[in-house]
């Protein structure tokens, strides 16, 4: 026995304890529980993955549970695509997303829906063999493919331009290599798979070719399980709080630490910041972090975290935006306004989405319908 014939066991073992380590450990991502309940969701399809695929590897596909984990596996694109825009702090049209999700969703299962009624694999393919759908499956499973690799480069490029509210030290910066180096990984993985379905490597022409079939679950499940666990690690110890900014995001064990602290009220060094922004135009640096302005007064980045949440309520990127979005005001009502784009780089953002995503949060407006709406 080799490591290729107990990797879908493998998986599955380490899928379940990647779940409990995701759902019961109180650090690394925060305060949001989407954010753990979205990743939570990540692993148990590819748990769920190779829980298929072991029962089918073990009873030679002579078994009515066989692919039923591809009928959800378009939606570990969506998923992780959404869970990148959760622990970076960016906005997404979640409605948009959810109509798009449910529709490409019920247009999979009513075409994989003369699929069900086969209870083996041996049925399975004695259909295709026999028919003209064989074609047609080529087709879906090249399409979701493809629409799941462009999700993992959309996630990757988010993960990569959403920028950090403090610098990171040798630690954290490792770990943050790491997440993004697992990501395109992962995509030259997805594409190779790919590549190597559409020349035949692992295509099953008749039942008696199982064992290719077998060979190629087997390798799929073990880089998969690699890559979960080195994935799920690094996101895991890395902070959410470098993207947020937000006291509340930090792990316990610090939080403790400073509401021991010196800071008993924090509304005097609020008072500061807020001036200290305002008198100096900090929010007009798009790169602003947080090490910047506790270098400036003299205080910890947690505590100058700390006083924005309390006073402001809010975190510290919608301290910073809120700034920028006042000024962006007074600069759309001129009489000669210079362009939307314009005016969100004078301002302090680095791109027209990141400025009208801020822009609506704030004003629930996008920034042509606040022209309009206060034309004189």
């Amino acid at each position: 026995m080799n490591l290729l014939d107990i990797a879908p066991l493998l998986c599955l073992i380490i899928g379940l304890l990647l779940l409990v380590f995701i759902l019961f450990r109180r650090s690394g991502l925060g305060k949001d529980k989407k954010i753990r309940f979205v990743l939570a969701t990540i692993v148990f399809l590819y748990t769920f993955t190779a829980f298929d695929y072991y029962i089918t590897i073990n009873n030679k596909g002579s078994t009515s549970y066989f692919g039923i984990s591809y009928l959800f596996t378009h939606l570990i694109g969506f998923l992780l695509y959404y869970f990148v825009a959760l622990f970076t702090n960016t906005a997404i049209s979640l409605k948009k997303w959810l109509l798009i999700v449910i529709g490409y969703t019920i247009l999979r299962w009513v075409f994989l829906f003369p699929l069900f009624k086969y209870e083996t694999l041996e049925e399975f393919i004695s259909f295709v063999e026999q028919s003209k759908y064989d074609e047609w499956l080529d087709w879906e499973y090249i399409i979701m493919r493809l629409v799941s690799i462009l999700l993992f480069i959309l996630a990757f490029f988010r993960l990569k331009q959403s920028p950090l509210v403090l610098d990171l030290n040798e630690k954290e910066n490792l770990k943050y290599r790491w997440i993004k180096l697992v990501l395109i990984a992962f995509v030259v993985l997805q594409v190779g798979i790919l590549i190597s379905d559409i020349v035949g490597s692992f295509k099953i022409e008749n039942y008696e070719e199982f064992e290719s079939y077998e060979a190629y679950m087997k390798f799929e499940t073990l880089l998969i399980t690699i890559f979960f666990f080195v994935f799920t690690f690094s996101i895991i110890h890395f902070p959410v709080f470098a993207f947020t900014g937000n006291f509340e995001d930090l792990p316990k064990s610090t939080k403790n630490k400073y509401a021991k602290s010196s800071l008993t009220d924090s509304s005097e060094l609020f008072n500061e910041i807020n001036s200290l922004v305002k008198d100096e135009k900090l929010y007009l640096d798009f790169d602003i972090k947080l090490n910047t302005i506790s270098e400036k007064l003299g205080k910890s980045v947690h505590h100058i975290s700390q006083a924005i949440n309390q006073n402001a309520h809010m975190s510290f990127p919608d301290f910073i935006n809120s700034f920028r979005i006042e000024e962006a005001k007074k600069k759309l009502l001129e009489p000669k306004p210079d362009t939307i784009f314009a005016i969100s780089l004078d301002v302090g953002f680095n791109s027209k989405a990141a400025f009208y995503s801020a822009f609506k949060k704030s004003t629930s407006q996008t920034p042509t319908e606040f022209k309009k709406s206060n034309k004189i």
